[in-house]
């Protein structure tokens, strides 16, 4: 009988020791090993199978159709499409306006705010009885001559008069012409009659002390020592905006400390109304009324504004004309910027934080004051001198009458520049490292007078009250009554428009609608790509995944 060939017969001795290496346990594995991409489309078969992405699962199995799959894969790439794009929206609106202006969750009592800095400015700038300015300028229009007193004295006068009058003479002054229009000034004892404080009756001149504005000599009253507002590098006459009095419990960024007194300073008032307000009597003196100086209209000239900042008188101010009441109502304006922004770009923001923006003339940081250090260093720039009420150097030449037009066109200029750099998004620099960039305060508190005024027939109450009427012969009286409107205000907050955690809300909520995409879905990506493909090569060997498991003649030998 014919014996039958076994499989080892036909096999080479090669293939025979190959097969009993199997046998005795080097190649153990009892799979028939496929090639790399039939593995790999397993794999990925497994992880549409589990992953909660949505539409995933049926692109993934295997027994579906190519164009239910094919469909699939389009509605998924168009959810996706939509998430981008909205994602990217979103984005934008973060980038563009990432500051949301709202109001505050409470209101603000009015104590715990400074009560305005008043600055007060007569409109008379010389007096007739000390310099008679009409009978000068009179002899110049004229074309008379002038002795070179009465020319010089004209020249300094300009300087605190209409810029159309006069603008001959020098470029530049001295001190002494400072000196001269402060003399010729109406003086505190000409200006005030009587003062009140919260229904005290107070010494004016315990409240008001001189200041140099762009209106000559002037009374403030609640405003911040020089010391405290200006930096030691200004040259300044101690006997201007100087009082002394501290401010260590009161600072423009947090306000008042917790535990400061109710009298500290600046001062604040307690409540609202006429009865927790000040209370002026302001004079003038009919003969020392001037007409061509400043025009037709007499009385003072009332700014309102926060006692960090330095006063412009000219470009905000309500009048209290002679032998009128004037009754102000004042409304507080406070903007505050949440601690979540300081992260931000200041023009992100649209502000400065104290430490962000240095000035070189004052210690804080207000809009007003930017504003005015930056007018001083372009009217530098522009005509090589300044205004003698501007913050400077002592050895910085001080603008004569015949620098008038060139400090008026200076200020134009500003102006358009300002306008041009707005339009154009950008900010420029007036000279060296002193820009114009002046962005509001972070902090910042205005305040917004509502007047009423009515005729003050003081002859008549005087009379009332027994007094001499002739002991005041050629006086005109102004009454002046400032209050907080309401014991109350509310304030705004500058906060994030989106935070880190609304902005991640936002597109999760967004991926989540339209996918299913969270965060678990990025762990499930990270887990699939990493330990569960390690494991899975440490349990199968690489062979399963390099597919080289092929045997003689392409055959998988499985070991029985």
């Amino acid at each position: 009988m014919k014996r039958a060939v076994s499989k080892e017969d036909k096999l080479t001795d090669v293939e025979l020791a190959k097969v009993k290496e199997i046998e005795n346990g080097a190649i153990k594995s009892k799979r028939k090993y496929p090639g790399f991409r039939k593995n790999m489309l397993d794999y990925i078969q497994q992880y549409t199978d589990y992953t909660g992405i949505h539409g995933f699962k049926y692109m993934g199995e295997q027994d579906r159709s190519i164009f239910e799959k094919l469909w699939w894969l389009i509605l998924f790439c168009i959810s996706l499409y939509i998430c981008i794009d909205l994602i990217i929206k979103t984005w934008e609106k973060w980038d563009t306006s990432p500051v949301l202006v709202s109001f505050a969750r409470s209101p603000t009592p009015v104590w715990q705010i400074p009560f305005p800095a008043v600055t007060i400015c007569s409109e008379t700038k010389t007096k007739q009885t000390v310099y008679n300015f009409t009978d000068t300028f009179d002899k110049y229009r004229m074309q008379h001559n002038l002795t070179d007193l009465e020319l010089k004295h004209l020249s300094d006068s300009a300087l605190i008069c209409d810029n159309h009058l006069y603008n001959a003479g020098n470029l530049t002054t001295g001190l002494d012409t400072i000196d001269y229009l402060m003399s010729v000034a109406p003086q505190f004892d000409d200006v005030f009659h009587s003062c009140r404080w919260t229904l005290q009756n107070k010494s004016c001149s315990s409240l008001f002390y001189p200041i140099l504005t762009e209106e000559g000599l002037c009374f403030t009253f609640n405003m911040l020592d020089r010391s405290q507002l200006l930096r030691n590098k200004v040259y300044l006459e101690h006997k201007y905006m100087g009082h002394g009095k501290d401010t260590e419990d009161w600072t423009l960024e947090d306000g008042y400390k917790r535990g400061a007194k109710k009298d500290t300073f600046p001062r604040r008032a307690m409540s609202a109304g006429s009865s927790a307000g000040l209370f002026l009597e302001l004079k003038a003196y009919g003969p020392d009324l001037d007409y061509i100086c400043r025009g037709p209209v007499q009385g003072f000239k009332i700014l309102l504004h926060h006692p960090a900042e330095v006063p412009r008188v000219s470009r905000q101010y309500f009048r209290a004309p002679l032998n009128q009441e004037v009754v102000v109502s004042i409304k507080p304006d406070m903007m505050t910027t949440s601690a979540g922004l300081k992260d931000y770009n200041p023009h992100r923001r649209q502000c400065f934080f104290p430490n962000e923006r240095y000035l070189s003339f004052f210690q804080s940081y207000t809009q007003q004051n930017c504003q005015v250090e930056c007018l001083t260093n372009f009217t530098l720039k522009m005509c090589n001198c300044v205004a003698y009420h501007m913050p400077h150097e002592e050895s910085t030449p001080i603008c004569g009458s015949g620098s008038i037009k060139c400090m008026f066109e200076a200020q134009t200029k500003l102006l358009e520049k300002e306008v041009e750099s707005g339009l154009s998004s950008s900010t420029f620099d007036v000279s060296g490292d002193a820009g114009c960039d002046c962005l509001p305060a972070c902090t910042s508190l205005t305040y917004n007078a509502e007047s009423t005024q009515a005729e003050y027939n003081w002859k008549k109450m005087f009379e009332a009250t027994r007094k001499n009427v002739s002991e005041f012969p050629g006086m005109h009286f102004t009454r002046l009554n400032l209050f907080f409107k309401q014991q109350q205000f509310i304030n705004s907050e500058r906060n994030e428009l989106f935070g880190q955690t609304d902005f991640l809300a936002n597109c999760g909520g967004i991926l989540g609608l339209f996918t299913g995409f969270s965060f678990l879905s990025i762990v499930e990506i990270v887990h699939f790509l990493s330990s569960r493909l390690m494991c899975n090569v440490k349990m199968y060997g690489r062979h399963y995944w390099s597919g080289s498991a092929k045997l003689l003649n392409n055959d998988a030998y499985v070991h029985d």
